[in-house]
Protein backbone atom coordinates (compact mmCIF):
# COMPACT_ATOMS: atom_id res chain seq x y z
CA UNK A 1 0.00 0.00 0.00
CA UNK A 2 1.15 3.57 -0.55
CA UNK A 3 1.41 5.87 2.19
CA UNK A 4 -0.80 8.94 2.37
CA UNK A 5 0.02 11.27 -0.63
CA UNK A 6 -0.64 14.36 -2.43
CA UNK A 7 -4.00 14.51 -4.15
CA UNK A 8 -4.04 17.82 -6.37
CA UNK A 9 -1.12 19.59 -8.10
CA UNK A 10 -0.46 22.50 -10.35
CA UNK A 11 0.18 19.74 -13.36
CA UNK A 12 -0.28 16.38 -14.04
CA UNK A 13 2.00 14.79 -16.30
CA UNK A 14 0.97 11.24 -18.04
CA UNK A 15 3.64 9.18 -19.12
CA UNK A 16 7.26 9.06 -18.41
CA UNK A 17 9.00 9.14 -21.61
CA UNK A 18 11.62 11.63 -22.43
CA UNK A 19 8.78 14.51 -23.19
CA UNK A 20 6.96 14.04 -20.15
CA UNK A 21 10.10 14.16 -18.01
CA UNK A 22 11.54 17.18 -19.73
CA UNK A 23 7.73 18.59 -19.22
CA UNK A 24 7.99 18.19 -15.72
CA UNK A 25 11.55 18.41 -14.85
CA UNK A 26 11.10 22.26 -16.23
CA UNK A 27 8.22 22.64 -14.35
CA UNK A 28 9.73 21.44 -11.49
CA UNK A 29 12.61 23.25 -11.03
CA UNK A 30 10.27 26.66 -11.83
CA UNK A 31 8.27 25.16 -8.52
CA UNK A 32 5.55 24.10 -9.45
CA UNK A 33 3.68 21.40 -8.18
CA UNK A 34 3.99 18.51 -10.88
CA UNK A 35 3.23 14.97 -10.89
CA UNK A 36 4.01 12.29 -13.53
CA UNK A 37 2.37 9.18 -13.22
CA UNK A 38 3.68 5.69 -15.40
CA UNK A 39 2.25 2.43 -15.84
CA UNK A 40 5.50 0.87 -16.10
CA UNK A 41 7.88 -0.30 -12.81
CA UNK A 42 10.74 2.41 -14.40
CA UNK A 43 10.59 5.68 -16.22
CA UNK A 44 12.06 6.28 -19.77
CA UNK A 45 9.56 5.25 -22.53
CA UNK A 46 12.50 4.39 -25.08
CA UNK A 47 14.99 5.42 -23.50
CA UNK A 48 14.65 2.05 -21.17
CA UNK A 49 17.98 -0.25 -20.96
CA UNK A 50 17.92 -3.43 -19.35
CA UNK A 51 20.50 -6.34 -18.01
CA UNK A 52 20.99 -9.89 -19.08
CA UNK A 53 24.02 -11.86 -17.93
CA UNK A 54 26.05 -8.38 -17.30
CA UNK A 55 25.09 -7.40 -20.58
CA UNK A 56 23.45 -3.89 -20.20
CA UNK A 57 21.33 -3.01 -23.58
CA UNK A 58 19.55 0.19 -24.61
CA UNK A 59 16.14 -0.86 -25.45
CA UNK A 60 15.21 1.37 -28.77
CA UNK A 61 17.51 4.20 -29.04
CA UNK A 62 20.98 3.85 -31.59
CA UNK A 63 21.85 8.20 -30.31
CA UNK A 64 20.66 11.16 -29.70
CA UNK A 65 20.99 15.05 -29.99
CA UNK A 66 20.44 17.61 -27.21
CA UNK A 67 23.54 17.27 -24.63
CA UNK A 68 25.54 19.57 -25.81
CA UNK A 69 25.62 22.48 -23.44
CA UNK A 70 22.79 24.16 -24.78
CA UNK A 71 21.07 21.57 -25.63
CA UNK A 72 17.41 21.32 -24.35
CA UNK A 73 18.33 17.66 -22.02
CA UNK A 74 21.54 19.75 -21.16
CA UNK A 75 19.63 22.44 -19.72
CA UNK A 76 17.27 20.52 -18.05
CA UNK A 77 19.60 18.43 -16.02
CA UNK A 78 21.11 21.73 -15.05
CA UNK A 79 18.35 23.52 -14.10
CA UNK A 80 17.65 20.43 -11.65
CA UNK A 81 21.00 20.26 -10.40
CA UNK A 82 21.23 16.34 -11.64
CA UNK A 83 23.58 16.90 -14.37
CA UNK A 84 26.52 15.11 -12.62
CA UNK A 85 24.36 12.06 -12.84
CA UNK A 86 24.59 11.47 -16.60
CA UNK A 87 28.07 10.88 -18.60
CA UNK A 88 27.72 11.81 -22.27
CA UNK A 89 29.66 9.80 -25.07
CA UNK A 90 29.87 11.48 -27.86
CA UNK A 91 29.47 9.38 -31.06
CA UNK A 92 31.84 10.26 -34.27
CA UNK A 93 31.58 9.33 -36.24
CA UNK A 94 27.96 9.26 -35.80
CA UNK A 95 27.46 6.42 -38.52
CA UNK A 96 28.82 4.47 -41.49
CA UNK A 97 27.25 3.33 -44.15
CA UNK A 98 28.01 0.36 -46.20
CA UNK A 99 26.79 0.73 -49.79
CA UNK A 100 28.17 -1.88 -52.98
CA UNK A 101 31.50 -0.93 -53.16
CA UNK A 102 31.38 2.57 -51.03
CA UNK A 103 31.94 2.75 -46.97
CA UNK A 104 31.17 6.18 -45.84
CA UNK A 105 31.88 7.69 -42.60
CA UNK A 106 29.51 10.32 -41.06
CA UNK A 107 31.69 12.71 -39.04
CA UNK A 108 30.29 14.56 -36.59
CA UNK A 109 31.88 17.66 -38.11
CA UNK A 110 29.52 18.65 -41.05
CA UNK A 111 32.53 20.42 -43.23
CA UNK A 112 34.64 17.18 -43.06
CA UNK A 113 31.63 15.15 -44.17
CA UNK A 114 30.83 17.35 -47.35
CA UNK A 115 34.77 17.33 -47.66
CA UNK A 116 34.23 13.30 -47.81
CA UNK A 117 32.09 13.82 -50.11
CA UNK A 118 32.83 16.07 -52.66
CA UNK A 119 36.46 13.93 -52.86
CA UNK A 120 33.90 10.88 -53.64
CA UNK A 121 31.81 12.43 -56.17
CA UNK A 122 33.25 15.39 -57.52
CA UNK A 123 31.31 16.39 -60.41
CA UNK A 124 28.58 17.31 -57.52
CA UNK A 125 31.18 19.62 -55.20
CA UNK A 126 29.32 22.78 -56.09
CA UNK A 127 26.03 20.82 -55.63
CA UNK A 128 27.51 19.19 -52.32
CA UNK A 129 28.30 22.88 -50.82
CA UNK A 130 24.76 24.33 -51.67
CA UNK A 131 22.72 21.39 -49.81
CA UNK A 132 24.80 21.90 -46.81
CA UNK A 133 24.62 25.32 -47.14
CA UNK A 134 20.32 25.35 -47.64
CA UNK A 135 20.63 22.53 -44.52
CA UNK A 136 22.86 24.60 -42.03
CA UNK A 137 20.57 28.23 -43.01
CA UNK A 138 17.31 26.04 -42.41
CA UNK A 139 18.49 24.18 -38.90
CA UNK A 140 19.44 27.86 -37.71
CA UNK A 141 15.49 28.37 -37.94
CA UNK A 142 14.34 25.36 -36.52
CA UNK A 143 16.87 26.18 -33.64
CA UNK A 144 15.75 29.83 -33.40
CA UNK A 145 12.05 27.90 -32.63
CA UNK A 146 13.70 25.99 -30.15
CA UNK A 147 15.50 29.05 -28.34
CA UNK A 148 12.04 30.50 -28.07
CA UNK A 149 10.55 26.95 -26.32
CA UNK A 150 13.41 27.50 -23.90
CA UNK A 151 12.77 31.15 -23.01
CA UNK A 152 16.01 32.06 -24.77
CA UNK A 153 13.37 34.35 -27.40
CA UNK A 154 10.83 36.52 -27.11
CA UNK A 155 8.71 35.00 -29.98
CA UNK A 156 9.38 32.28 -32.16
CA UNK A 157 10.84 32.84 -36.19
CA UNK A 158 8.66 32.76 -39.05
CA UNK A 159 10.64 30.82 -41.47
CA UNK A 160 8.66 30.57 -45.03
CA UNK A 161 11.29 28.50 -45.66
CA UNK A 162 10.65 25.63 -42.81
CA UNK A 163 6.28 25.94 -44.07
CA UNK A 164 7.53 24.91 -47.62
CA UNK A 165 10.25 21.81 -46.81
CA UNK A 166 7.40 20.51 -44.17
CA UNK A 167 5.40 19.86 -47.36
CA UNK A 168 8.21 18.62 -50.15
CA UNK A 169 9.65 14.91 -49.56
CA UNK A 170 13.38 14.54 -49.04
CA UNK A 171 14.11 13.33 -52.31
CA UNK A 172 12.46 16.28 -53.95
CA UNK A 173 14.71 18.65 -51.64
CA UNK A 174 17.92 16.56 -52.90
CA UNK A 175 16.38 17.27 -56.31
CA UNK A 176 17.68 20.87 -55.63
CA UNK A 177 20.80 20.76 -55.24
CA UNK A 178 22.26 16.94 -56.92
CA UNK A 179 21.50 14.68 -59.20
CA UNK A 180 24.33 11.44 -58.95
CA UNK A 181 22.47 8.56 -57.97
CA UNK A 182 24.85 7.30 -55.63
CA UNK A 183 25.02 10.88 -53.96
CA UNK A 184 21.27 10.94 -53.11
CA UNK A 185 21.34 7.42 -51.69
CA UNK A 186 24.50 7.91 -49.19
CA UNK A 187 22.51 11.04 -48.54
CA UNK A 188 19.53 9.38 -47.24
CA UNK A 189 21.22 7.15 -45.19
CA UNK A 190 19.16 7.90 -42.64
CA UNK A 191 15.87 7.52 -43.54
CA UNK A 192 15.66 3.98 -42.24
CA UNK A 193 16.05 5.84 -38.89
CA UNK A 194 12.23 7.39 -39.80
CA UNK A 195 10.75 4.43 -41.47
CA UNK A 196 9.93 6.31 -44.72
CA UNK A 197 11.82 6.25 -48.19
CA UNK A 198 13.62 9.53 -49.22
CA UNK A 199 10.62 10.15 -51.70
CA UNK A 200 8.00 10.14 -48.72
CA UNK A 201 9.64 11.15 -45.78
CA UNK A 202 9.63 15.08 -44.81
CA UNK A 203 12.64 17.11 -46.03
CA UNK A 204 11.96 19.05 -42.82
CA UNK A 205 12.19 15.46 -40.47
CA UNK A 206 15.09 14.68 -42.31
CA UNK A 207 17.21 18.00 -41.93
CA UNK A 208 15.91 18.54 -38.20
CA UNK A 209 17.69 14.75 -37.73
CA UNK A 210 20.73 15.30 -39.51
CA UNK A 211 21.62 18.69 -38.64
CA UNK A 212 20.88 18.16 -34.63
CA UNK A 213 23.91 15.53 -34.94
CA UNK A 214 26.08 18.48 -36.65
CA UNK A 215 25.34 21.20 -34.89
CA UNK A 216 24.03 19.73 -31.60
CA UNK A 217 26.33 16.63 -32.06
CA UNK A 218 24.94 12.39 -31.34
CA UNK A 219 25.03 11.32 -27.79
CA UNK A 220 24.46 8.59 -26.16
CA UNK A 221 24.72 8.23 -22.11
CA UNK A 222 27.70 6.17 -20.18
CA UNK A 223 25.91 3.09 -18.69
CA UNK A 224 23.02 3.34 -21.04
CA UNK A 225 19.99 6.00 -21.98
CA UNK A 226 18.28 4.81 -18.71
CA UNK A 227 20.57 6.67 -16.69
CA UNK A 228 19.85 9.68 -18.62
CA UNK A 229 15.80 8.95 -17.21
CA UNK A 230 16.75 8.00 -13.65
CA UNK A 231 18.60 11.48 -13.72
CA UNK A 232 16.02 13.79 -14.60
CA UNK A 233 13.25 11.29 -12.43
CA UNK A 234 15.65 12.10 -9.35
CA UNK A 235 16.11 16.02 -10.29
CA UNK A 236 12.00 16.25 -10.00
CA UNK A 237 12.28 15.15 -7.00
CA UNK A 238 14.64 17.14 -5.43
CA UNK A 239 12.57 19.80 -6.69
CA UNK A 240 9.26 18.78 -4.61
CA UNK A 241 7.45 16.95 -7.68
CA UNK A 242 6.53 13.59 -7.42
CA UNK A 243 7.00 10.59 -9.74
CA UNK A 244 5.06 7.72 -9.29
CA UNK A 245 5.78 4.70 -11.74
CA UNK A 246 3.54 1.69 -11.71
CA UNK A 247 0.38 3.70 -11.68
CA UNK A 248 -1.37 3.64 -14.94
CA UNK A 249 -3.54 6.74 -15.88
CA UNK A 250 -7.04 4.85 -16.31
CA UNK A 251 -9.77 7.77 -17.06
CA UNK A 252 -9.69 11.61 -17.93
CA UNK A 253 -12.54 13.44 -15.73
CA UNK A 254 -13.62 16.15 -17.82
CA UNK A 255 -16.66 19.04 -17.57
CA UNK A 256 -16.81 22.03 -19.97
CA UNK A 257 -14.13 21.80 -22.34
CA UNK A 258 -11.32 21.36 -19.55
CA UNK A 259 -9.98 18.26 -17.49
CA UNK A 260 -10.77 17.82 -14.32
CA UNK A 261 -9.09 14.86 -12.40
CA UNK A 262 -7.06 11.88 -13.69
CA UNK A 263 -8.72 8.44 -12.31
CA UNK A 264 -5.26 6.35 -11.48
CA UNK A 265 -5.18 2.30 -11.17
CA UNK A 266 -4.30 2.92 -7.50
CA UNK A 267 -7.98 3.85 -7.18
CA UNK A 268 -7.29 7.70 -6.71
CA UNK A 269 -8.79 11.03 -8.26
CA UNK A 270 -6.03 13.23 -8.30
CA UNK A 271 -6.78 16.76 -9.80
CA UNK A 272 -4.54 19.46 -11.46
CA UNK A 273 -5.01 23.23 -12.83
CA UNK A 274 -3.38 21.58 -16.27
CA UNK A 275 -2.38 18.03 -17.43
CA UNK A 276 0.62 16.92 -20.19
CA UNK A 277 0.29 13.94 -21.99
CA UNK A 278 3.12 12.08 -23.06
CA UNK A 279 1.44 8.88 -24.17
CA UNK A 280 0.27 7.59 -27.50
CA UNK A 281 -3.34 9.88 -28.80
CA UNK A 282 -5.17 7.52 -29.79
CA UNK A 283 -4.84 6.16 -25.88
CA UNK A 284 -5.56 9.86 -24.67
CA UNK A 285 -8.47 10.06 -26.42
CA UNK A 286 -10.17 7.31 -25.03
CA UNK A 287 -9.08 8.61 -21.42
CA UNK A 288 -11.08 11.67 -22.16
CA UNK A 289 -13.78 9.89 -23.70
CA UNK A 290 -13.58 11.33 -26.46
CA UNK A 291 -13.76 9.60 -30.21
CA UNK A 292 -10.32 10.66 -32.88
CA UNK A 293 -11.44 12.93 -35.16
CA UNK A 294 -11.74 11.36 -39.04
CA UNK A 295 -8.42 12.08 -40.89
CA UNK A 296 -5.47 11.07 -38.58
CA UNK A 297 -1.94 10.64 -39.92
CA UNK A 298 -0.45 7.83 -40.34
CA UNK A 299 1.48 6.10 -37.41
CA UNK A 300 5.10 6.03 -38.21
CA UNK A 301 6.81 2.73 -38.78
CA UNK A 302 7.99 -0.12 -35.67
CA UNK A 303 11.21 -2.11 -35.71
CA UNK A 304 11.57 -5.74 -34.60
CA UNK A 305 15.15 -5.34 -32.58
CA UNK A 306 17.61 -8.06 -31.93
CA UNK A 307 20.22 -8.01 -28.56
CA UNK A 308 22.98 -9.86 -28.57
CA UNK A 309 25.75 -10.30 -25.88
CA UNK A 310 28.51 -11.74 -27.51
CA UNK A 311 32.49 -12.79 -26.50
CA UNK A 312 34.08 -11.01 -29.19
CA UNK A 313 37.30 -8.65 -30.33
CA UNK A 314 36.03 -5.74 -32.62
CA UNK A 315 38.55 -3.69 -32.75
CA UNK A 316 38.69 -4.28 -36.84
CA UNK A 317 35.43 -1.30 -36.77
CA UNK A 318 37.39 1.49 -35.17
CA UNK A 319 35.27 3.79 -33.57
CA UNK A 320 32.35 2.88 -35.71
CA UNK A 321 29.41 2.12 -33.30
CA UNK A 322 26.25 2.75 -35.46
CA UNK A 323 26.08 1.07 -38.90
CA UNK A 324 23.90 1.10 -41.33
CA UNK A 325 24.13 -1.78 -44.53
CA UNK A 326 22.06 -1.24 -47.51
CA UNK A 327 22.37 -3.55 -50.69
CA UNK A 328 21.46 -0.95 -53.38
CA UNK A 329 21.79 2.74 -53.34
CA UNK A 330 18.46 2.69 -54.43
CA UNK A 331 16.60 2.16 -50.81
CA UNK A 332 13.10 2.30 -52.38
CA UNK A 333 12.45 -1.18 -52.54
CA UNK A 334 13.83 -1.41 -49.02
CA UNK A 335 10.20 0.14 -47.55
CA UNK A 336 7.79 -1.88 -49.66
CA UNK A 337 5.43 -3.91 -47.18
CA UNK A 338 7.30 -6.81 -48.08
CA UNK A 339 10.62 -5.79 -47.98
CA UNK A 340 11.39 -6.56 -43.52
CA UNK A 341 13.54 -9.59 -43.16
CA UNK A 342 14.77 -10.32 -46.58
CA UNK A 343 18.49 -10.77 -46.50
CA UNK A 344 18.93 -7.93 -48.95
CA UNK A 345 16.99 -5.38 -47.35
CA UNK A 346 18.67 -2.55 -44.86
CA UNK A 347 19.43 -2.99 -41.57
CA UNK A 348 21.27 -1.15 -38.74
CA UNK A 349 23.58 -2.44 -35.80
CA UNK A 350 24.60 -0.12 -32.83
CA UNK A 351 27.48 -1.23 -30.76
CA UNK A 352 27.65 1.23 -27.91
CA UNK A 353 30.49 -0.91 -26.07
CA UNK A 354 32.88 -0.09 -28.67
CA UNK A 355 32.69 3.77 -26.71
CA UNK A 356 31.74 2.92 -24.00
CA UNK A 357 33.19 -0.86 -22.72
CA UNK A 358 31.22 -0.37 -19.16
CA UNK A 359 27.85 -1.87 -20.76
CA UNK A 360 29.73 -5.59 -21.50
CA UNK A 361 31.87 -7.73 -19.35
CA UNK A 362 35.55 -7.63 -20.34
CA UNK A 363 36.43 -9.17 -23.62
CA UNK A 364 32.59 -8.70 -24.22
CA UNK A 365 30.34 -6.28 -26.60
CA UNK A 366 26.74 -5.01 -26.46
CA UNK A 367 25.27 -6.22 -29.60
CA UNK A 368 21.40 -4.13 -31.43
CA UNK A 369 20.33 -4.62 -34.71
CA UNK A 370 17.26 -3.03 -35.68
CA UNK A 371 15.08 -3.47 -38.98
CA UNK A 372 11.79 -1.54 -39.99
CA UNK A 373 9.09 -3.37 -40.09
CA UNK A 374 5.17 -2.95 -39.66
CA UNK A 375 3.06 -4.46 -36.67
CA UNK A 376 1.13 -6.11 -39.61
CA UNK A 377 4.07 -8.24 -41.07
CA UNK A 378 3.02 -11.17 -39.28
CA UNK A 379 -0.49 -12.20 -37.06
CA UNK A 380 2.07 -13.33 -34.52
CA UNK A 381 5.03 -12.05 -33.34
CA UNK A 382 4.86 -14.68 -30.70
CA UNK A 383 5.09 -17.58 -32.87
CA UNK A 384 7.96 -16.00 -35.58
CA UNK A 385 9.98 -13.88 -33.08
CA UNK A 386 12.61 -17.11 -32.69
CA UNK A 387 12.82 -17.69 -36.82
CA UNK A 388 12.51 -13.99 -37.39
CA UNK A 389 15.51 -13.54 -34.39
CA UNK A 390 17.76 -16.18 -36.26
CA UNK A 391 16.89 -14.28 -39.92
CA UNK A 392 18.27 -10.95 -38.59
CA UNK A 393 21.50 -12.16 -36.78
CA UNK A 394 22.61 -14.16 -40.11
CA UNK A 395 22.35 -10.36 -41.44
CA UNK A 396 24.03 -8.62 -38.61
CA UNK A 397 26.97 -11.07 -39.32
CA UNK A 398 27.39 -10.05 -42.61
CA UNK A 399 28.82 -7.04 -41.23
CA UNK A 400 29.99 -8.19 -37.71
CA UNK A 401 31.92 -12.15 -38.72
CA UNK A 402 31.66 -14.42 -35.68
CA UNK A 403 28.89 -13.26 -33.79
CA UNK A 404 26.97 -15.76 -33.82
CA UNK A 405 30.01 -17.77 -32.92
CA UNK A 406 30.44 -15.50 -29.82
CA UNK A 407 27.17 -15.12 -28.61
CA UNK A 408 26.41 -15.16 -24.71
CA UNK A 409 23.04 -14.17 -24.94
CA UNK A 410 20.27 -12.97 -26.65
CA UNK A 411 16.59 -11.52 -27.00
CA UNK A 412 14.20 -9.68 -29.54
CA UNK A 413 11.87 -7.08 -29.41
CA UNK A 414 8.77 -6.93 -32.11
CA UNK A 415 6.35 -4.35 -32.79
CA UNK A 416 4.05 -5.81 -30.44
CA UNK A 417 6.48 -5.82 -27.71
CA UNK A 418 7.16 -1.60 -28.33
CA UNK A 419 3.29 -1.59 -28.16
CA UNK A 420 3.16 -3.01 -24.63
CA UNK A 421 5.32 -1.22 -23.01
CA UNK A 422 4.52 1.90 -24.45
CA UNK A 423 1.04 1.28 -25.84
CA UNK A 424 2.19 3.31 -28.83
CA UNK A 425 -0.22 2.21 -31.44
CA UNK A 426 1.18 -0.30 -33.64
CA UNK A 427 4.19 -0.25 -31.61
CA UNK A 428 5.27 2.86 -33.47
CA UNK A 429 8.15 3.94 -33.15
CA UNK A 430 8.08 8.04 -33.56
CA UNK A 431 4.55 8.89 -32.82
CA UNK A 432 3.09 10.29 -36.05
CA UNK A 433 4.53 9.37 -39.38
CA UNK A 434 7.13 11.48 -40.51
CA UNK A 435 5.79 12.72 -43.69
CA UNK A 436 5.18 15.70 -45.76
CA UNK A 437 2.42 18.29 -44.68
CA UNK A 438 1.45 16.05 -40.85
CA UNK A 439 -0.16 18.40 -38.85
CA UNK A 440 -0.99 16.50 -35.73
CA UNK A 441 -4.12 16.99 -34.14
CA UNK A 442 -5.25 18.65 -30.89
CA UNK A 443 -7.03 17.07 -27.67
CA UNK A 444 -9.86 19.76 -28.02
CA UNK A 445 -9.74 20.26 -24.46
CA UNK A 446 -8.38 23.56 -23.20
CA UNK A 447 -5.91 22.32 -20.37
CA UNK A 448 -4.54 19.17 -21.88
CA UNK A 449 -1.90 19.68 -24.00
CA UNK A 450 0.84 17.32 -26.04
CA UNK A 451 4.28 16.18 -24.77
CA UNK A 452 6.89 13.82 -26.84
CA UNK A 453 6.67 12.35 -30.50
CA UNK A 454 2.55 13.12 -30.54
CA UNK A 455 3.63 16.50 -30.34
CA UNK A 456 3.72 18.78 -33.44
CA UNK A 457 7.47 18.61 -33.37
CA UNK A 458 8.44 15.13 -34.90
CA UNK A 459 9.85 12.12 -33.69
CA UNK A 460 13.30 10.96 -32.10
CA UNK A 461 14.77 11.83 -28.60
CA UNK A 462 15.57 15.38 -28.80
CA UNK A 463 12.27 16.14 -30.78
CA UNK A 464 10.42 14.69 -27.71
CA UNK A 465 12.44 16.90 -25.88
CA UNK A 466 11.69 19.95 -27.33
CA UNK A 467 7.92 19.20 -27.28
CA UNK A 468 8.14 18.39 -23.49
CA UNK A 469 10.07 22.25 -22.90
CA UNK A 470 7.36 23.44 -25.05
CA UNK A 471 4.77 21.80 -23.24
CA UNK A 472 5.89 23.26 -20.32
CA UNK A 473 6.31 26.67 -21.21
CA UNK A 474 2.49 26.62 -22.03
CA UNK A 475 2.16 25.61 -18.44
CA UNK A 476 4.35 28.04 -16.73
CA UNK A 477 3.17 30.74 -18.61
CA UNK A 478 -0.52 30.12 -17.84
CA UNK A 479 0.43 29.50 -14.23
CA UNK A 480 2.68 32.78 -14.06
CA UNK A 481 5.89 30.74 -13.10
CA UNK A 482 7.48 31.28 -16.40
CA UNK A 483 10.96 33.19 -16.17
Amino acid sequence: MRGEMAKDFDCIVIGAGIGGLTAAGRLAARGVKVLVVEKNPVAGGYLQSFRRRGFTFDAAVDCFSGLDRDGPLSVVLRELGVESMVTPVRVDPIRRSLFPGLTVDVHASMERYAEDLKALFPAESKGIDGLFRAMDAIYSDIMGWCDYCLGRAASPPLSPEIVRLSGVTFDRFLDEHVSDPKLRGVLADRCPFYGLSPSRVSAFSMIALVMSYFRSGAYRVAGGSQRLAEAVVEGIRRKGGEVRTGVEARRLVTEGGRVKALCTSEGEELTARHFISNIDYRRTMALAGREPPDGLPDVSSSFFILYVGARMDLARLGRASSIGSFSDFDMEPDFAPAAPFRPETTFGVTIPTILDPSMAPPGCHSVVAHEMTSSRWTDSWQRDKAALARRLLAKVETIVEGLGAGTVCMDAATPATLERYTANTAGAAYGWSQGPGVRPPEFGLANLRAAGHWASLGGGVVAAAYAGVNAAREVALALGADD
